[in-house]
């Protein structure tokens, strides 16, 4: 009997807080200011609350919780664009640090790129004397062709075979020997723009030490 009256009244207890909570939900408003600054109240959302922020009051009168207006459009992209801004900026910022452990001097960096680029000049040139090779090679090849025919000979399949795979081993040389210089240009330029930045990051690295 004893616990049915105890579970009797936590039942009940818990049935007038519901009321009393349900009295101050109906009770609850909502205050904003317009663009006057005079304030205004309604039991229930209105636009002009979206648009200016409101307060929500209990039934006291006591402010329970503000929202912030609702933002427009446009002010969303803004903030989404100064967001990524700011990311873009700390990515930077983390980069030029790794550049600048990297490379402590400055001539720590020309001694680096000037490294890539003599690899690349020696790719070109041993491409390009693996190309005379095959040039030769097939110039050769030609010769007995021509030959073949000049006395009224079919020339032989593996003669054309031998041409023609010299020719396509000649026309790739010529396409990665091109690409290469391509890839010296390119980095040359880009060096340049790095060794702009560099100076730059170093200056600033140097102004943030007090």
């Amino acid at each position: 009997m004893r616990s049915a009256s105890g579970l009797a009244l936590v039942v009940a207890v818990l049935i007038v807080a519901g009321i009393q909570f349900a009295v101050g939900a109906e009770r609850s408003q909502f205050r904003w200011k317009d663009e006057h600054g005079v304030p205004h109240y309604s039991d229930i959302l209105t636009p002009e609350a979206l648009k200016f922020g409101y307060d929500v009051l209990n039934a006291q009168g006591y402010v329970t919780r503000h929202v912030d207006r609702q933002r427009t459009y446009e002010e969303l992209l803004a903030e989404e664009a100064a967001m990524a801004a700011r990311r873009e900026a700390e990515r930077q910022e983390q980069s030029d640090q790794r550049m600048l452990a990297a490379y402590p001097t400055e001539k720590d960096l020309v001694t680096a790129r000037q490294a890539q680029l003599d690899s690349i000049d020696q790719n070109i040139r041993a491409a390009t004397n693996s190309l005379g090779v095959q040039e030769r090679s097939l110039s050769d090849a030609l010769a007995r062709a021509a030959s073949y025919e000049h006395d009224g000979k079919p020339v032989p399949d593996d003669v054309k075979k031998q041409i023609e795979t010299l020719r396509n081993s000649a026309e790739q040389l010529r396409s990665y020997v091109a690409r290469r210089q391509k890839e010296k240009v390119e980095a040359t330029k880009k060096f340049e723009v790095d060794l702009a930045h560099y100076r730059d990051a170093k200056d600033k690295s140097a102004a943030a030490v007090p």
